[in-house]
Formats: structure tokens, C-alpha cells, sequence
């Protein structure tokens, strides 16, 4: 469900951790494997200790609540068009990871550097 690449990317992009509610059905990453919230919790006395995974949905949330008026369809054409420069790297091959790398550019000005979220130069 959640890509290696993905976890370590959300894990470190402290401005999409801020945003999380830890509403009852999300996902957390507890340093070894995805959890579900659930009615029992976390596991854990604090769920500060976990970081959000946010879903796709969760992704397209997020960049609606951040401005973006576009429609599910037309994120996915503005981050899979080479043309709009979106996204940095083309390595980069699943949706979750294209929608956090779209979402840390357009509002956080930040690009994925292969180990941690770096500010873009020039913008």
C-alpha cells in the first residue's frame, strides 16, 4: 500500500505532518510498519510518536485545502505532464509520491532531493 520512497518521503515533510488530525482511520508509520487508527488507538500513550501517512485521498484533501480549485483528473494531468514542471524528478513513479512532490513544490516551494525536502532555488 505505502512505498518505502513514500513513507520516508511524508515521514520527513514536516508540513504535511502538521496537518494531520489523527482522525480514527488513518494510517501511521511507527518506525517498522504501518498502523491503522482504529477505536483501540495507536498502541502508543502518545500518537505524536507516529507519522501520518496520508492516503491518496488524504493527498487531494490537501491540495484542495491548500488553494488548488483543480479536479482529482486535472492533478493527476498537471503532475504527469513533463510540461508543467510539477514535478522535479522523474524517478519518481507512484501516484502517492507524485501528488506529496506536487503538493511540497506548488505550496511549500520544497523538492524531493532523494534523502530530504530542500527549498527550490530561484523561486
Amino acid at each position: 500500500m505505502f512505498t518505502k520512497k513514500y513513507i520516508e518521503m511524508v515521514s520527513k515533510a514536516d508540513e504535511i505532518q502538521g496537518l494531520c488530525k489523527y482522525n480514527k482511520g488513518d494510517w501511521f508509520w511507527n518506525g517498522e510498519k504501518p498502523y491503522l487508527y482504529c477505536k483501540s488507538g495507536l498502541g502508543s500513550s502518545n500518537p505524536h510518536d507516529y507519522k501520518w501517512l496520508p492516503t491518496l485521498e488524504d493527498l487531494f484533501k490537501i491540495w484542495c485545502n491548500l488553494g488548488e480549485t483543480t479536479n482529482f483528473a486535472g492533478l493527476c494531468q498537471r503532475i504527469t505532464d513533463r510540461k508543467s514542471k510539477l514535478v522535479r524528478y522523474p524517478n519518481i513513479k507512484h501516484i502517492e509520491e507524485l501528488c506529496l512532490e506536487a503538493i511540497m513544490k506548488e505550496f511549500y516551494n520544497k523538492s524531493w532531493n532523494k534523502k530530504e525536502w530542500g527549498e527550490i532555488n530561484g523561486s
